[in-house]
């Protein structure tokens, strides 16, 4: 199964019942072929006990986390990425003292890369759960050299037409695979939380949810144009705009939950290398000023202060050529 059709969102980690999607605002932005998304979730939570909440979210090999934030009643739960290395250097000192259902949690190898996991701490009965999480991914081209961007079904489950049959719940399902336990208990106790298996389900919601979608194109070359083929779409550009390398897209009809939301663009150069160049957040100033704080730098202008003695020594100005 695709990894971007994979059921993912918000876990009950207690009985590893799915939470139903209430509203998703989803902003992006496809840079050349560079894709940047962010996805507003929110999740409604009508039990009336508190349980462990886990945010689950698929990713394949074209796609990265780069921020991720929750809101769960007045409390803020954020994540910092940091490099796989640095993390297994503090396991230890992370796990020390923590109590279950408040360590880190632990995937294997296989997991680790096709999916990402925020643990949220205990939800409150009748509250709501906001969810802002950031990716960036690398767009794959078809064989007609058109670009493909398709919607997460974590942001867009389908809605089942026959909602009286949907089962949210998966502790009918639950197969025992040591290989991909994940979880701070020991995987020998009792409510065994299986995330291989909940990556296996279909991604659906029993309900129909707010959704809007905004997607801002700025193409490698000029575009030949932009379609769908599962939903009406609006394409407005800037009137101000020199070319056509630039438009946004929006859905021109409510969604209809049925299908997942797909986008092609359609370069006027297929098949062609191009080189995409962003301007940098800093002045030319700001950016001097950055190289001389360089340690590399400064350790270089201590040997020879003078910068420019060391230039004309790498690029004389005058060459002399002896005649023969």
């Amino acid at each position: 199964m695709n990894t971007i059709n994979r059921m993912p969102g918000l876990i009950n980690h207690t009985n590893n019942s799915r939470l139903p999607l209430t509203a998703s605002e989803v902003t992006s932005c496809v840079s050349g072929y560079a894709f940047g998304m962010t996805a507003s979730l929110i999740y409604g939570n009508s039990e009336s006990h508190p349980f462990e909440g886990l945010f689950v979210y698929p990713l394949d090999e074209y796609t990265t986390v780069v921020g991720f934030e929750a809101v769960v009643s007045n409390r803020v739960v954020t994540v910092q990425i940091k490099d796989k290395a640095k993390i297994d250097d503090c396991y230890v000192d992370c796990c020390n003292g923590r109590t279950p259902g408040e360590g880190r949690i632990v995937l294997d190898e296989d997991l680790e890369r096709i999916v990402f996991v925020a643990n949220l701490g205990l939800v409150p009965p009748q509250e709501r759960v906001s969810i802002c999480i950031s990716t960036s991914s690398e767009l794959q081209t078809l064989p007609s050299g058109a670009v493909r961007v398709l919607l997460p079904a974590v942001c867009v489950p389908k809605v089942p037409q026959n909602t009286t049959n949907v089962t949210t719940s998966l502790s009918g399902h639950h197969l025992r695979l040591d290989r991909h336990f994940c979880g701070t208990a020991t995987p020998d106790s009792a409510g065994k939380f299986c995330l291989a298996q909940l990556l296996e389900t279909e991604a659906t919601n029993p309900t129909e949810y707010e959704f809007s979608f905004y997607l801002e194109i700025r193409g490698p070359c000029l575009l030949a144009g932009v379609e769908s083929p599962t939903h009406e779409i609006r394409a407005d550009a800037d009137p101000s705009a020199r070319s056509a390398k630039s438009i946004v897209i929006t859905l021109a009809n409510k969604h209809t939950f049925d299908r997942p939301v797909e986008i092609l663009i359609h370069p006027s150069e297929p098949h062609m290398p191009h080189v995409l160049m962003e301007e940098g957040d800093m002045s030319s100033t700001e950016y001097e000023q950055h190289l001389k704080g360089r340690s590399d730098f400064i350790k270089g202008t201590k040997k020879d202060p003078s910068a420019e003695k060391k230039l004309e020594e790498k690029y004389p100005t005058e060459i002399d050529f002896d005649e023969e």
